[in-house]
């Protein structure tokens, strides 16, 4: 297998498990504490992002022992506000314009996000790809 492509197949389930969390927070709050979209899928992506920012530093893309961790938090945060701002208006507004199950929405604007924007920007702003070439699974 490509060395290149290894980050890319340990962050896929590491997106997944932050997702669940995200989205279950989100229907927790939405549901159990009758909050609205928005402010629901904000708090999901606050709580999905913690899980995915720990987990790729530790497996994903092995950087638990840089000196950089503050840096990275930064520009972690940064792609998780354009995330969770994209995400946000993206539910809201095909929200509008369809009516399907709020979770199937969100599978649908956070798949976009995740294929457009997430992997590439932590791999190659958060992460620095150019320190991980010779990872291994």
């Amino acid at each position: 297998m490509n060395e290149s492509l290894k980050p890319f197949f340990r962050f896929v389930p590491v997106s997944g498990l932050a997702t669940f969390v995200d989205f279950g927070t989100s229907y927790l709050v939405l549901h159990y504490l009758s909050m609205s979209y928005g402010l629901s899928t904000v708090l999901g992506n606050i709580t999905g992002g913690i899980v995915g920012f720990v987990l790729s530093r530790l497996w994903v893309f092995q950087d638990s022992q840089s000196e950089k961790s503050h840096t990275q938090l930064i520009k972690y945060i940064l792609v998780s506000a354009g995330n969770s701002l994209m995400n946000t208006v993206g539910v809201i507004a095909l929200s509008e314009f369809i009516s399907a199950n709020y979770l199937i929405i969100r599978a649908l604007v956070g798949t976009f996000v995740f294929v457009v924007y997430s992997y590439g920007l932590n791999r190659w702003f958060v992460f620095n790809a150019k320190s991980h070439e010779k990872i291994s699974i």
